[in-house]
């Protein structure tokens, strides 16, 4: 809704467009990140038409359910998926991922918690390291790791952020990334329940500081 109170297609394409525009400006100031127009354009758009069909559904349609599974989209190689969690009190920080063929059979996995920290985008950075780390390990070359962390696969993907608190890790990242023949796609949390299961279990926090 836009100032006053006004509904409808003009009061959210105000209230969105400047909450992009406000949003783009701290991603320059932050993180030297700069969008075109036309992905801006994008957004906003996008986000337009999320509220007018949350708030003036169409009439006489049933809702429509979907069911939503691991696959591995038809890649012909082992799958990696990893998730991250942060919960408790005291937070408990951990991560985890697994590693399985094409056709879903297990091959490996791992399970890892970071001492004192609740910085959720250390944690999914993190994962995927080490799951990059563990399919080295075992002599995977080619293989897709899944997170369900838009923003980890972005920061990994884009230029360099010299500024970035992590820019080591993300760096150390692309290393493996450019050694191995791997690419790093977004899931949904959905797809990603087993790198989620581990991710959530009860480790002492002490594996790494």
């Amino acid at each position: 809704m836009a100032k006053g109170g006004s509904k409808g297609s003009p009061a959210y394409l105000f209230s969105t467009g400047a909450w992009w525009s406000w949003r783009h400006c701290n991603l320059m100031c932050l993180n030297n990140e700069t969008w075109s127009l036309n992905r801006l354009s994008f957004n906003i758009q996008n986000i337009v038409e999320v509220l007018k069909s949350s708030f003036f559904p169409r009439a006489n349609v049933a809702p429509t359910e979907l069911f939503i599974k691991w696959n591995n989209n038809n890649y012909p190689c082992a799958i990696l998926n990893v998730d991250s969690s942060c919960l408790g009190s005291p937070i408990q920080a951990n991560f985890g991922g697994v590693i399985r063929n094409n056709g879903s059979f297990f091959l490996s996995s791992f399970s890892s918690a970071i001492l004192d920290s609740s910085d959720i985008l250390l944690n999914e950075l993190l994962a995927i390291y080490h799951g990059l780390i563990l399919a080295k390990n075992l002599g995977i070359t080619k293989f897709v790791c899944y997170s369900n962390s838009l923003h980890c696969i972005n920061l990994i993907n884009g230029l360099i952020v010299k500024y970035h608190v992590y820019v080591v890790l993300i760096q150390d990242i692309k290393e493996l990334l450019l050694k191995k023949n791997v690419t790093i796609c977004h899931t949904l949390k959905e797809e990603n329940q087993c790198a989620n299961f581990l991710a959530k279990l009860e480790l002492p926090q002490t594996t790494i500081s």
